[in-house]
């Protein structure tokens, strides 16, 4: 063989070799970049759906907040909200509120003794502004926790801010929650301010009783949508990208807006964009890769290949195990991503299940009331009775930690509205238990509507004699609470119900909640003692005391 045709030769693997070895890393390089796209799309997923599922939760807190003005019987005092509010501990469950407050719907000419009566009810002169044309107004009432920036909004008049008075109206018609377009608070009180939004849920809560009716208003909750961001993206620390929140119906003002002005425009052609739905609004997010998003830890593969190109059975080798270890890592991450959304899913489902089974529960007591009742204002009377045993289990519940309820209190709570303070703890005897939400729900109701026939049906009603007696007793390897209720005095009502109970409203209610909800047993007994009822459910919660014969606090022995 020739010399020119060896150098031929050894030109053409070279070139071969070479040709080979620019392929692959070119390959390598594209496949690199696919990769880094799709991490990005799964972090910007990941960062829209925080900020979706924390504006969720702040809609649901602000339902909640909804129901506690609506299911009270007297206007709430800003005592009252003050320590309502403390309870939800604000600053470390939902971080990024500024506050919550309610807002009072009035005509524009009781500007002045609404203001007179707020300014009253807090202890210091409330400023009435901004002033409008408008025929009704919205001033602030209560706002906390009330810092420096909130106490700034009391006696604001909301309705005579367009922006605002858009959502409030918006609220009020469709009665779900609305959000407003970036407006800027009246809390910035600083040089250092922000773009805000604030979101309206209307309310039947009225202006501490100032009218005997009640007007109305809303419970909302003021955003600084800067320290909203920041709250959400704590939780995601070291994020290589920059973010813009803009509200798609007033795209002018960003709410948010971190993405540097001199951002190079290879990063900028890489920004993913998401949409989500805040309260009747839809805010477009746009996230644009950090210069060290890609760096050469992810440009290692095709520096590998170039540099062994020479070597290329080595370099594919090498190549491929790098690819097939970058593709199975990519896979895992998604399917993480995938099991964390459906987590995420599950637990909204549960959620809005629970939701919607309170929902029934109130609509089948009211279907069952309503037949019974002979009139409209008994219907009021005994449909508001039992809705207040419902909120009264909820409130043990929600005035202890970790969602659960002390029984002995629970039952002097409901036996305290047919008897005196102080009769009602001296007919209670057991050890302490704690009850979970559910069991406190279900058991309060029995022992109003237990109650409440002592009442109807007790041959003296004006002196209630009652013995609350419970155990718990190991049962099928579980703690079983064993209750007893005696009522000397009781005899059956002719014709009203049968030995097991059936009969009333009342009596299926109770048959429903102790047997279906708690999975348990229910007993009523009439002999020469008078009546004893005897409910026993296996407890949920663990660390109750054992049937040793402790009492409860405050309880007492016969």
């Amino acid at each position: 063989m020739t010399r020119a045709r060896q150098t031929l030769l050894m030109l053409g693997a070279v070139l071969v070799t070479l040709a080979l070895g620019v392929g692959l890393t070119a390959f390598t390089v594209r496949l690199e970049n696919r990769a880094a796209v799709l991490r990005f799309e799964r972090l910007a997923d990941l960062v829209s759906s925080r900020i979706e599922q924390r504006m969720i939760q702040h809609v649901a807190l602000l339902r909640g907040t909804r129901s506690y003005f609506d299911a009270q019987d007297q206007p709430v005092s800003v005592q009252e909200f003050r320590r309502y509010v403390a309870g939800l501990e604000l600053q470390s469950d939902y971080r990024g509120i500024q506050g919550i407050g309610f807002a009072a719907l009035l005509p524009a000419e009781r500007q002045a003794p609404a203001l007179e009566r707020i300014s009253a009810n807090h202890g210091w002169t409330a400023v009435a502004r901004p002033g409008g044309d408008q025929p009704l107004i919205g001033p602030i009432v209560m706002l906390e926790p009330l810092d420096a920036r909130n106490r700034q909004a009391i006696g604001y008049d909301m309705f005579a801010e367009p922006v605002r008075r858009e959502a409030m109206i918006a609220a009020l018609e469709s009665g779900e929650a609305q959000a407003t377009g970036p407006v800027e608070l009246v809390q910035e009180i600083t040089a250092e301010k922000q773009a805000g939004f604030l979101i309206y849920i209307p309310t039947r809560g009225g202006l501490f009783g100032m009218h005997e009716g009640r007007d109305g208003g809303w419970v909302y909750a003021p955003y600084r949508a800067g320290d909203l961001h920041h709250a959400v993206l704590a939780e995601l620390p070291d994020l290589p990208l920059s973010l813009r929140t803009v509200d798609r119906q007033s795209p002018g003002q960003p709410l948010f807006d971190n993405i540097p002005e001199d951002a190079p425009a290879r990063l900028l052609s890489r920004a993913a964009m998401r949409e989500i739905a805040i309260a009747g609004r839809n805010w477009q997010m746009t996230m644009v890769p950090a210069p060290g998003f890609l760096g050469l830890e992810d440009r290692s593969a095709s520096l590998m290949v170039g540099a062994l190109s020479l070597l290329l059975l080595i370099a594919v080798t090498g190549a491929t195990r790098n690819f097939m270890r970058a593709l199975r890592e990519a896979e895992l991450r998604a399917a993480q991503s995938a099991r964390e959304a459906d987590e995420r899913t599950l637990l909204l489902r549960e959620m809005q299940h629970r939701i919607k089974n309170h929902l029934a529960r109130i609509q089948a007591i009211a279907r069952q009331t309503m037949r019974s009742a002979p009139d409209l204002q008994e219907f009021g009377r005994v449909f508001g009775a039992r809705l207040s045993a419902m909120a009264k289990a909820q409130d043990a519940v929600n005035r202890a930690e970790q969602g659960s309820a002390d029984l002995a209190e629970l039952l002097r709570a409901e036996v305290g509205g047919v008897v005196a303070a102080a009769q009602a703890k001296g007919m209670l005897n057991g050890p302490p238990v704690r009850l979970n939400g559910r069991e406190a729900q279900a058991l309060g109701l029995v022992a109003y509507e237990l109650s409440t026939n002592a009442m109807k049906y007790g041959e003296n009603s004006d002196d209630l004699t009652i013995r609350i007696d419970w155990t718990v007793e190991p049962r099928a390897g579980a703690d079983w609470l064993v209750l007893r209720w005696s009522e000397p005095d009781a005899s059956p009502a002719p014709g009203h119900e049968d030995q097991n109970g059936n009969g009333g409203f009342g009596s299926q209610l109770i048959h429903a909640l102790i047997e279906g909800d708690l999975n348990g047993a229910f007993a009523r007994a009439f002999g020469p003692d008078g009546m004893v009822v005897t409910i026993a459910f296996p407890l949920a919660l663990a660390g109750h005391s054992g049937s040793d014969g402790a009492s409860a606090s405050g309880s007492s022995g016969p």
